[in-house]
C-alpha cells in the first residue's frame, strides 16, 4: 500500500483568529493562502484525500468537515477530523504554520511508516518535537484514537497534552530552527513572515 492508502491530511483551521483580526486560512503566503501553501505540500507527499475543519469555504477536491462538539479547542477538529478520514492514520496540521518545510514533513511521514511495523507502536500518535517541547498539534495521528477523543470530550478533558500523555505516544524531534514551525498568530508575526524577517524574531 502506498502513502496515499495509509495517510490522510487535516487542516485545522477552527482558530478564532482575534489577534489576527482576520481569518488566518485566507492570509496570503507566497502567492497562496495559508490553506493552499499546506495543501500543494500534502500533493507533493503523495495524500489524495485533505480535510479541513472549522473553515467555512470550499476548496476544490476538499473536504470540510464540521466539529460535532463546537466551541471546545483543537480537540474538537481533531475528533471531526478522524471521524470522517477513511485512512488508518492521518497527518495533522494547523492552517497557520504554512512555512512549515516539506522535508520536514516527508521525514516525519517515512519516522511513522518505520514506526507502525512495531505492532506496539502503531496505535501511537508521532508528533513533532523541537528543543524538548512537543507540538502537539503536528504529527500523525491513527485513526482508531476516534473512540477515546470523544470519550475524553463527553468528560470535558480537553487538553491534548494530557490526552497524549494517557494514551501515550512518540515524539519526532525536529533539529530545524523554531520559526519553522512557529504559529503565525499577529499581524505582527505575518508582516515578518511574508517580509522574510521572522526567521530573526523566532
Amino acid at each position: 500500500m502506498g502513502r496515499a492508502d495509509n495517510y490522510s491530511l487535516l487542516l485545522l483551521a477552527g482558530g478564532k483568529s482575534s489577534r489576527m483580526g482576520t481569518n488566518k486560512a485566507e492570509l496570503l503566503y507566497e502567492g497562496r493562502t495559508f490553506v493552499e501553501n499546506l495543501i500543494e505540500k500534502a500533493k507533493y507527499l503523495g495524500l489524495q484525500k485533505i480535510y479541513l475543519s472549522g473553515y467555512q469555504n470550499k476548496l476544490e477536491n476538499i473536504q470540510v468537515v464540521y466539529d460535532i462538539y463546537p466551541e471546545i479547542g483543537p480537540l474538537g477538529g481533531l475528533h471531526a477530523g478522524l471521524l470522517a478520514v477513511q485512512t488508518p492514520y492521518c497527518l495533522v496540521l494547523p492552517v497557520d504554520i504554512p512555512q512549515i518545510p516539506v522535508g520536514l514533513l516527508e521525514e516525519l511521514l517515512d519516522t511513522h511508516k518505520k514506526q507502525i511495523l512495531d505492532c506496539e507502536m502503531e496505535k501511537l500518535p508521532l508528533v513533532v518535537e523541537r528543543d524538548g517541547f512537543m507540538e502537539p498539534l503536528i504529527g500523525v495521528y491513527p485513526a482508531s484514537m476516534l473512540e477515546f477523543i470523544e470519550d475524553r470530550i463527553k468528560a470535558q478533558r480537553l487538553s491534548v497534552f494530557r490526552m497524549l500523555k494517557e494514551w501515550g505516544s512518540r515524539n519526532f524531534v525536529a533539529d530545524i530552527p523554531a520559526w519553522q514551525i512557529a504559529n503565525i498568530n499577529t499581524k505582527e508575526d505575518y508582516e515578518m513572515l511574508v517580509h522574510g524577517d521572522f526567521c530573526a524574531r523566532k
